[in-house]
């Protein structure tokens, strides 16, 4: 493999690790350190073979960001052949939370636990700065298993985070959501804060301890309509339980409800009797699952 082959001039594709909705994501060699990293490869070109001055602004502060459950952006351009952007993060080893859920269907409240609170620590590392992430799911959440005995849950994909100066994020008018995983005043106004995200890793939560979104499926507007009238699917039993009581102040439809940030969110996760809060999850998560199921 020549220097054509190149990716900016400096890293060296080695194998394909996957494509999510926007982009490749490669393994590849940077040929100065002969480090191997992580590579997302955007499908779209820019115009001009550059980046939007407000995103190179958005992608530094990103990565000037540290914390061990944050997985930061390296370096960051655009390939001057096909002018197409790309991201370079670290090479993770393990999977994402997607993954686990589709095979496992459910966490123990026992094991995420510990792991989810220390990826929201990292989420208000980052909020201090400036920047929310915007687009929190299952597939950005990443396990990591470098260290079998002691795995961690990092966030990761800040390509589309954005400052939270401002606040409008709007391109042309359009909205660049999931909507399962969209909070009411994105949909609303096309705004976004700390509690955004905050209500997005409700979301995460209650589906990986549950076993099913939150919010439908199908058409956008079903999920809208089910984010912006607080009609989330979280069974009444546990929402009159301790742990439900915590997921109901992170998924208020009013952001002002919400905690006031993501480390206020993980210091209540972290007060909750575990064992009582399985029972409930265990006893009336089957029980709302028979009725969806029958519905």
């Amino acid at each position: 493999m020549g220097t054509a082959d190149l990716i900016a001039g400096h890293y060296r594709p080695l194998r394909k690790l996957g494509e999510g909705g926007m982009a490749d994501i490669l393994a590849a060699e940077d040929i100065e350190t002969r480090e191997i990293v992580a590579l997302k490869l955007m499908f779209e070109p820019v115009e001009g073979g550059t980046l939007d001055r407000r995103l190179l602004q958005e992608l530094l502060a990103a990565a000037q960001v540290k914390h061990p459950n944050l997985v930061p952006i390296l370096d960051f351009g655009v390939d001057h052949k096909s002018h197409r952007p790309f991201f370079v993060m670290e090479l993770l080893q393990g999977e994402d939370l997607a993954t686990l859920l589709q095979r496992e269907r459910t966490c123990s409240l026992e094991w995420l636990l510990p792991l989810f609170c220390a990826a929201l620590d990292g989420l208000d590392v980052v909020h201090r700065v400036g920047i929310i992430h915007k687009d929190i799911k299952p597939p950005n959440l990443f396990i990591d298993r470098k260290n079998p005995a002691a795995p961690s849950l990092r966030v990761m994909d800040f390509g589309i985070a954005r400052q939270m100066k401002g606040g409008r994020i709007t391109h042309a008018g359009a909205l660049a959501c999931t909507p399962r995983y969209t909070a009411p005043e994105y949909f609303l106004h096309g705004k976004v804060s700390p509690a955004s995200d905050v209500y997005q890793m409700g979301l995460v939560l209650a589906e990986a301890l549950l076993g099913w979104s939150m919010a439908p499926g199908g058409s956008f507007a079903d999920s809208m309509t089910a984010h912006m009238n607080g009609a989330l699917r979280l069974p009444p039993g546990i929402a009159g339980s301790p742990v439900g009581g915590v997921l109901i102040k992170a998924l208020a439809t009013e952001p002002e409800q919400r905690f006031a940030s993501a480390s206020e969110f993980a210091a209540e996760l972290r007060l909750l009797d575990r064992d009582a809060a399985q029972a409930a999850i265990d006893l009336h998560g089957a029980l709302y699952k028979r009725t969806m199921q029958a519905a």
